[in-house]
Order: C-alpha cells, then structure tokens, then sequence
C-alpha cells in the first residue's frame, strides 16, 4: 500500500487477518503475541517449542502473516464478545502474562509532604542562590538602595 493509496482510502486496511486478531488481544487485554501463544496452545494442545516461537513472532511481527489457527480463535474470542460470553479476566487468558511484583504506593499524605519539602527547598535554594550571586546592600533583590531611588520620598 502507497502513500496516495492510504491519502485516497484511509480506511481501507491492508492486512485485515491482522487486525482481527490485534482486536481479539485487545478484547483480552493481552499483546499480540501472547494471543498468538495462547491460540497455538489452544489449537496445538502444548506450548509453542523455542523454534516455533521465533519462527511464528516473525512471520506475523515482521511480515504481517497470520497462521489460520489464530485467525480462527480471533474469530472465536470476538464471536464470544458479541454474544456477551467473554470473560476478559479469566486467567486462563493470562497465563503467559509476565508476574510483576506489587507496585508499593506512597500515600496522599506522603506525596503533599514530599510536594511541599520540594517546594520549600526550591524556593530556600533560588533564594541562596540570588544572595550569593547579587551584589546588593539589602537582603533581597533588586538591589536598590535608597540613594539610588530618585524623586520624593514619602516619610
């Protein structure tokens, strides 16, 4: 497909097969390749062997080639969602997920805290920063003095 083909038709889908089985993983909140693993071992009876998994990643990453065994269980999972019956958090769907450890969460108490000591200590900092770098007779700048004030001067 072209530039001028996609600028005249952008609706028009170049690998369809591929797209039926990415909305089947987006269905079960799964990438594309666990849902490829998940049909081979729903069409095989067993986990696809190191060869097979290099061999399928690459035909369908890099060439946009879909086996029919997971055309058909895409189809399956979407006939599934149509009629109501797809349970997206069943693990079976997850089995290939990578285990994550608990994320730990700090409280909404901990993070105003940590906002405001990062705040106080930008502020101290600009401060310290301009009192070194200024040469002014006050405390804070702009450094004017009175002599340097010019007209009435209100008592």
């Amino acid at each position: 497909m072209n530039f001028f083909d996609t600028l005249l038709n952008p609706d028009l889908d170049e690998f369809p097969n591929r797209t039926i089985v990415c909305n089947a993983a987006n269905l079960l909140d799964i990438g594309e390749f666990q849902f490829l693993q998940l049909a081979f071992v729903h069409w095989h009876g067993r986990d696809m062997r190191q060869d097979e998994t290099g061999a399928i990643f690459d035909s369908f990453m890099v060439h946009s080639e879909v086996p029919g065994w997971a055309l058909l269980y895409a189809r399956d999972i979407c006939q599934l969602d149509r009629i109501g019956q797809l349970n997206s958090a069943d693990p079976a769907y997850h089995r290939f997920d990578v285990a994550r450890p608990p994320s730990t969460r700090v409280g909404p108490q901990a993070s105003f805290l940590a906002v405001v000591v990062f705040l106080a200590g930008t502020m101290g900092g600009a401060l310290a920063f301009a009192a070194q770098t200024a040469e002014c007779a006050g405390e804070f700048p702009p450094c004017l003095s009175s002599a340097e004030i010019t007209g009435p001067v209100s008592q």
